[in-house]
């Protein structure tokens, strides 16, 4: 009875660690880049609500259930002062992390059309492990009964972010004051994370049809660098769909619809091909993102929205006119 209390203890405590040593993967690592990196917030000129639910590994029992929440934005919609709120919650079997963030990102402009975003992000961090779910092979065995072990932590992230209408690149680091923190019961088992994260967008106009390649890199000591990829294809700016590899772990499809302009729904499938894949039928996550307030256009913005518009048409009619 002693020996079966003890070594559950030991695999308690193991996915405690491994959970501080390697945080969650998304499959849709471009809608939740917020997650990621900090800088991210601001850089659009709107204001977000974002929100993704990740069941990992279907099928096999007390599995990895993720749920991410943020909201986003710069102040007067401008892209310079953003700023953003991050709800994290992840739990595999009896071990839960929770964590509540807020950031700041300056955007500098560097050009007419590329932005430099450097953020920080403080936050406080929650592991909890529920002794009291456990189940014994002993019914009087009381070594885990009863009992919640838990242990916080005051975290920073911080990254960078350049950016335009056709690129990104962007690197951070999650867990930045790592253990020199003394007066919580965590930091101790905190380590870097290290992210970095890019992508292009080819754009083919006369097909109303967008395709971007982007890569994520994650990193933590000890763990080997795990490499994400996804191609993504957007047909009228409203529809989309992309293949998405994960080094190592898996391989999976995501895919989307943009509602009335304001309501991204999306959906992503992957399926682990190594280690587990025969106790699971694949992991599925769902994301929602809704506009809240737009940028109001200036005076001057909306003129020349107005005379473009009307040189389109009168071109149109010139060009109707010589067809006929």
């Amino acid at each position: 009875m002693i020996k079966r209390s003890i070594f559950a203890t030991i695999l308690i405590l193991g996915s405690l660690f491994a959970s501080a040593q390697q945080q969650f993967s998304t499959t849709n690592f471009l809608m939740n880049n917020y997650y990621y990196n900090p800088a991210v917030s601001g850089s659009r000129d709107v204001h977000m609500l974002n929100m993704s639910y990740r069941n990992q590994w279907e099928g096999f029992n007390n599995a990895p259930v993720t749920f991410l929440a943020n909201v986003n934005g710069s102040l007067r919609n401008e892209g310079k002062h953003g700023y953003g709120l991050t709800v994290m919650s992840d739990r595999t079997g009896l071990v839960q992390n929770t964590g509540v963030y807020a950031n700041y990102v300056h955007h500098f402009k560097l050009t007419d059309s590329l932005k430099l975003g450097l953020g920080i992000q403080p936050g406080y961090m929650q592991y909890r492990v529920r002794l009291y779910d456990a189940i014994l092979a002993d019914e009087g065995d009381q070594v885990l009964t009863g009992n919640l072990y838990s242990g916080n932590a005051i975290d920073v992230n911080t990254g960078f972010h350049l950016y335009n209408d056709h690129f990104f690149v962007m690197g951070s680091v999650q867990h930045l004051l790592g253990k020199s923190i003394q007066f919580t019961t965590y930091n101790s088992s905190l380590a870097f994370h290290y992210n970095f994260a890019a992508g292009y967008t080819f754009q083919f106009k006369k097909k109303k049809f967008e395709l971007q390649p982007a890569v994520l890199m994650k990193y933590v000591n000890p763990v080997p660098m795990q490499l994400s990829a996804m191609l993504k294809g957007t047909w009228n700016k409203k529809f989309w769909v992309g293949l998405v590899y994960r080094s190592d772990d898996a391989a999976g499809v995501a895919l989307g619809a943009l509602i009335k302009n304001r309501l991204t729904v999306a959906y992503a499938y992957d399926f682990s091909f190594y280690g587990i894949r025969t106790y699971q039928s694949g992991s599925h996550e769902i994301s929602l993102s809704f506009v809240l307030t737009r940028k109001k256009p200036t005076l001057d913005e909306e003129d020349e929205e107005l005379n473009k518009s009307i040189l389109e048409n009168n071109q149109q009619e010139l060009n109707n006119n010589q067809q006929n």
